[in-house]
């Protein structure tokens, strides 16, 4: 039996057919009254959750917290920061609570195969700091005596897409270094991205991140081989290259060390980071160097706060319990298959696409931990942009289109001017920032009300294809400012959340088989293509499908 069968669920049915179905957001909204807002929002950490735009009543949310205590939502999350194997699929813990506890007493007693975690963490945050300072102060030389001023990070998904989107997020907080300093990131399996990107560099002062927590990763080590034979162009031999050239990030020293990346070059990382998870880890060292240590301690210090507030808040005030449950509700009881995510800050523009990674590869599954089919939509589709620029984008589906969704609102309340402007261009942005926070605003009450706000029915008679129908739901989130701190607290929100709506719905969060099939095929694949290069006529005693046999025909047909 699934969730699905249980008491709480079958009472939050009957409460949506009895005291939801008949009601619009507007009259949800003229029956509460103006305590809506007070009865639906919650205030922590900075941070204010709004849900009052959400199609739900307080009662809603009282139905759905006994839904996650039903589901054992607190032995779950004792559970996650104990240490015990959550990922159970995987027989792992995931512990990436303990990368930003700041030797917090909470897990001097956890132990994974005789070591204590605290202990590793500290010893891989002085590891990070002591590359980062040399390299932020001129220190680390190339192979020729040159300062390192290009840091490149080769990776793929968790060890690109964390670090790639808080170095942008949080470049105005980059630290003082001795020289100009750029910090790039290279994902594209293709080659695209690093070769254009070699073409502007200088092996002498150019410094590769190889990110793979197997160090395995076909991606990665395909643009690190590529890397290396650019680096060799000028470089007289690999231990030299390594030395000065080279830092990997790996679960797999002696792969690292194989691949010719000295020991002192070496960040470690454990198999109980999940890549998703693993920014706040050695797959940060990006950030250490382009914002410095302290910011990213701050980084830290900030998510921790959201840890230490998820573990403790009560239920009804607890921000990443109220978001999750949130969506459970949209998903499971109104049907809503999609969920955009709108930063109303450019400096968040790679924010929807870490989020759509976190949560399509956490929670997009389909059998329950006891190996049961679900019977219940889990993950959503996500997608998003920068809320100003998706207004003229996307938006137009979001008001007129047919698709259901809902959406969340993410904007920084102010937006601090450098003391370097004069104050003419002070006094433009905040004209700027007043004017964002009036569109993010509107744009939530016209998704809520629709024509209703202007009360254009007569225009609407006339030309029913300016009609807004309204009555989609959304959460609003408002923080004070993008800070280090306040970035942290954001993204351990969203991670928590995940981790909510996996308990609830029983499946595994941690672990993710969804990515290996296609990555098994195309091995076979690459296989074929290589046997037809070497002269074969036909993929020799491979059995593809008619479509695939079509393009390997076609790909050789045109000098591939």
């Amino acid at each position: 039996m699934t969730v699905k069968q249980s008491v709480a669920w079958q009472a939050l049915e009957a409460h949506l057919q009895k005291d939801i179905v008949p009601y619009s957001l507007k009259q949800l909204f003229n029956g509460a009254g103006a305590q809506r807002f007070g009865d639906l929002s919650i205030t922590t950490q900075g941070l204010l959750l709004d849900l009052s735009k959400q199609k739900l009543t307080p009662e809603t949310l009282h139905l759905l917290i006994d839904l996650a205590q039903q589901q054992g939502l607190a032995q779950a999350t004792k559970k996650l920061y104990s240490g015990g194997k959550v990922n159970r699929s995987e027989l792992r813990p995931a512990l990436h609570t303990a990368l930003r506890a700041a030797s917090s007493d909470q897990y001097s007693a956890v132990q994974i195969d005789g070591q204590y975690v605290n202990q590793l963490v500290d010893e891989n945050l002085l590891d990070m700091e002591r590359i980062a300072s040399k390299i932020q102060r001129g220190e680390w030389l190339g192979y020729s005596g040159q300062p390192i001023t290009t840091v490149v990070n080769i990776g793929v998904g968790g060890s690109d897409i964390g670090p790639h989107m808080v170095c942008h997020a949080l470049a105005e907080f980059r630290v003082e270094t001795k020289f100009p300093l750029d910090v790039m990131f290279v994902s594209s399996m293709d080659g695209s991205q690093l070769a254009e990107m070699l073409q502007h560099l200088d092996q002498g002062s150019t410094l590769f991140i190889i990110a793979s927590k197997t160090f395995t990763t076909v991606d990665t080590l395909a643009n690190a081989e590529t890397a290396r034979a650019w680096l060799r162009k000028k470089i007289p031999s690999d231990s030299l290259i390594g030395q000065h050239h080279i830092v990997g990030c790996s679960a797999f020293p002696e792969r690292m060390a194989a691949w010719g990346i000295p020991s002192e070059n070496q960040i470690a990382l454990w198999d109980w980071v999940g890549g998703r998870y693993s920014l706040w880890s050695g797959i940060g060292l990006p950030i250490a160097i382009k914002l410095g240590m302290a910011s990213f301690k701050q980084l830290l210090k900030g998510a921790h706060a959201m840890d230490e507030h998820f573990q403790n808040a009560k239920l009804h005030e607890n921000l990443p319990v109220m978001l999750a449950l949130t969506g459970i509700w949209n998903i499971n009881f109104l049907g809503l298959k999609a969920h955009t995510i709108l930063p109303y800050d450019g400096r968040l523009k790679l924010l929807p696409n870490y989020l759509s990674q976190l949560e399509m590869e956490s929670n997009g599954k389909s059998v329950t931990n006891a190996g049961e089919k679900v019977d219940f939509d889990t993950s959503p589709v996500i997608w998003g942009d920068v809320g100003a620029n998706a207004q003229h984008a996307f938006f137009q589906l979001l008001h007129q289109g047919t698709p259901a969704y809902y959406a969340d609102f993410i904007v920084p309340v102010k937006r601090t001017a450098s003391k370097e402007y004069t104050n003419a261009t002070r006094v433009q942005l905040e004209y700027q920032q007043a004017l964002n926070l009036a569109n993010c605003i509107a744009q939530s009450r016209v998704l809520m009300l629709g024509d209703d706000v202007l009360n254009w029915e007569q225009s609407i008679a006339a030309s029913p294809d300016r009609l807004y129908p309204g009555n989609h739901p959304s959460s609003t989130l408002m923080f004070d400012e993008l800070t280090p701190e306040s970035l942290g607290l954001l993204i351990a929100l969203y991670e928590h959340k995940v981790f909510v709506q996996a308990v609830v719905w029983d499946i595994n969060p941690f672990d993710q088989w969804g990515v290996e099939l296609g990555k098994q095929i195309a091995k076979s694949t690459l296989s074929a293509i290589q046997k037809r290069q070497a002269g074969a006529t036909s993929a020799e005693g491979a059995e593809f499908d008619a479509s695939t046999e079509g393009l390997l025909n076609h790909m050789f047909k045109h000098h591939y």
